[in-house]
């Protein structure tokens, strides 16, 4: 049997006679009839051209990685060069989304494998498991890829990173795979571990194939996004005194942590942003999609109840609350989706990736957590596009004109080709990382609320063909504003990180870029934000 989508097998998978299916197996396998995109078909092609067992597919949120990789698992079974499929992904809820996704193509993943029963039950094509799962007990899944050829495809393979050993104990489990595919929604780093299976340049990871923003929205595959910001006067207590800012106030890290924190905790700066997404979302129901649904992310589970309680106020309706730790979770956003009455979601880490939501069309950042991967995959949750519905779709995504927000909703806002230089590494995570109230009795006093910018909405008013014919133009004021302004926080943290001088770091900027601050191209503001970025994840010692 050969892949209907293409006109003869892939190169160099023509399967040796004792890897072919046995007939009883070859029966329940179904024709492949679901249509790929362009894309999907591209990066098939390229994964039946590869040379190597391992291929990273890196594709835009939204843009069909699991049809895609779907087609490549019923390819390799299709052909014999494997006799099962294992998934892995990074909650329970994802197993359950992928199995139903595999099912409605005719393939069979048990979503409910457990460790003690090592391997899904013989009328399964394969199985969907976790990487926490996987990483409790790897020589169980050594030995299943071993005595039965294994494809693996990973999803969002940088989770091998939460964990300390996980990386190490992939390796060990599926070093016998017949091949790895590897999918992610954005780019990432080694941070001094290295996640198996990946080429790194660099310290940053390397795609085999890659399909970004700008490609989807143009082949109408994602919908256009633009990012309603708002500023506000913010006052809290931290280290024994009052402060008082608004975004737009240059602060160190901690500050600038606590400052957005008190937006986010108080109703007076949250439940107009609220009031105004409601609004949106409301004449979106009215005049152009009845079940268009509306999300917030937030940043725990008590804050999670505080805003669904605050929804319900402001909107007089009951808000859906999901919660990572809740076993309920799943149900709930399975309920959500399909209750086209239900008007908000508000949930905390469950719809960072993967989670399938077509009819989201307005959102909320209500969360502290400022990495640009995290950032993409919330935005991720709402660009998916739908069938049967008036183009473009546009989606909204509200959000505080926090620096670092705002610079990845302008990044996202002039996207073209992506390439992964441009998206801030991973190492961000310990220079943003999350709020936590620390030892310094933080407490928020007061927050008001001020529509600022709509980031984006003027290519959204170019809808159509304009949008299809040319890239978003960004000044290149613009860009270097928020070039500069990165690279000064960049300054500043790894300063205190390392106790080194403003002066010195800048001598040094200058000696390795070839320019000062104030003087310098968009490349060299680029080339100085890596170095620091370096220097700040590894450390200072004026060598490297």
């Amino acid at each position: 049997m050969q892949l209907t989508i293409l006109n003869s097998t892939c190169p160099g998978m023509e399967p040796p006679e004792r890897f072919r299916f046995h007939e009883s197996t070859m029966k329940t396998l179904s024709a492949w009839t679901a249509p790929l995109r362009d894309w999907q078909r591209r990066a098939l092609s390229a994964v039946c051209a590869h040379s190597t067992m391992d291929f990273l597919a890196m594709a835009t949120p939204a843009a069909g990685k699991t049809r895609f990789a779907l087609a490549v698992a019923h390819h390799y079974l299709a052909t014999g060069a494997a006799v099962r499929v294992l998934v892995v992904c990074p909650t329970n809820h994802l197993r359950g989304q992928w199995s139903a996704a595999a099912g409605k193509i005719g393939l069979h993943l048990d979503p409910a494998l457990t460790n003690e029963q090592a391997v899904e039950a013989s009328d399964y094509h394969g199985a969907v498991v976790t990487y926490q799962q996987v990483c409790l007990a790897p020589t169980i899944f050594q030995r299943a890829c071993k005595s039965r050829k294994t494809l693996l495809i990973l999803d969002e393979l940088h989770h091998a990173g939460d964990g300390k050993n996980w990386g190490k104990a992939l390796r060990a489990a599926f070093e016998p795979a017949v091949f790895r595919l590897i999918l992610s929604g954005t780019p990432f780093r080694s941070d001094n571990n290295p996640i198996p299976f990946i080429r790194y340049e660099y310290g940053e990871s390397r795609a085999d194939f890659g399909y970004g923003y700008t490609d989807a929205i143009l082949d109408g595959v994602c919908r256009p996004i633009v990012f309603p910001s708002y500023e506000g006067e913010l006052t809290w207590f931290s280290e024994g005194r009052e402060h008082t800012a608004t975004f737009e106030d240059g602060l160190t890290f901690d500050r600038q942590r606590e400052r957005l924190k008190t937006a986010l905790l108080q109703e007076t700066w949250l439940g107009p942003v609220i009031a105004d997404a409601h609004a949106q979302l409301t004449r979106l129901r009215k005049e152009e999609q009845p079940d268009s649904g509306g999300l917030i992310v937030s940043m725990d589970q008590d804050h999670a109840r505080w805003v669904a309680e605050l929804v319900g106020r402001i909107t007089g309706s009951k808000a859906a609350v999901a919660v990572s730790d809740d076993p309920a979770a799943s149900r709930v956003i399975e309920e959500f989706a399909g209750h086209k009455k239900q008007q908000w979601l508000v949930a905390v880490n469950m719809v960072s990736e993967g989670v399938d939501i077509p009819r989201l069309r307005v959102g909320v950042y209500g969360t502290n957590v400022l990495t640009e991967m995290y950032f993409r995959q919330v935005v991720g949750r709402f660009v998916r596009m739908q069938d049967a519905m008036p183009k473009p779709q546009r989606a909204w995504l509200y959000l505080p004109k926090d620096p670092i927000l705002a610079h990845y909703a302008r990044q996202i806002k002039a996207e073209r080709d992506h390439v992964l230089e441009d998206i801030m590494p991973a190492g961000q995570r310990d220079l943003f990382g999350r709020v936590t109230v620390s030892t310094n009795e933080y407490m928020p006093l007061m927050a008001v609320a001020r529509a600022d910018s709509v980031i984006g909405e003027e290519e959204a008013r170019e809808e159509g063909a304009a949008a299809a014919s040319a890239d978003p133009v960004v000044s290149l004021h613009e860009q270097k504003q928020d070039l500069r302004e990165l690279h000064r926080l960049l300054v500043s943290a790894v300063a205190r990180a390392s106790g080194i001088d403003h002066r010195r770091l800048n001598a040094e900027l200058i000696a390795r870029t070839g320019s000062r601050v104030d003087q310098a191209t968009t490349d060299q503001l680029r080339k100085r934000i890596q170095l620091l970025e370096r220097w700040k994840d590894q450390g200072y010692d004026g060598k490297r």
